[in-house]
């Protein structure tokens, strides 16, 4: 038996179409979340091509961002390392999420 759950986005756009208000929410959770970013990527099988959208409200810091990007580097390297049992290149992009983080002034 299959089940469905839908994962809804709403973003409120200022005159010049910039998110001003981002929120999510599951079907399961029922609540709404407000968000100051998100990505979004899937995988188009046709085409063979990855396909994303990113958006940020325009109270997300620089420095928010930093380690928003920081968090996501580290979870896709998780997130691949299950998906491919590639443990030596998810290694890889650790180290190199690490050094981002260093870099970026995120991670001490």
């Amino acid at each position: 038996m299959s089940k469905k759950n839908q994962l809804n986005f709403t973003v409120e756009l200022n005159e010049n179409n910039l998110p001003i208000n981002i929120e999510w929410n599951a079907e399961e959770n029922g609540a709404s979340e407000k968000i100051k970013a998100l990505m979004i990527s899937v995988f188009d099988a046709n085409e063979q091509v990855a396909k994303r959208v990113d958006l940020w409200t325009k109270d997300m810091y620089v420095e928010e961002m930093k380690l928003f990007y920081f968090q996501t580097l580290m979870t896709m390297a998780d997130g691949f390392e299950r998906s491919t049992g590639e443990n030596e290149m998810a290694a890889s992009m650790r180290e190199f999420g690490k050094e981002f983080g260093k870099k970026m002034g995120v991670v001490k």
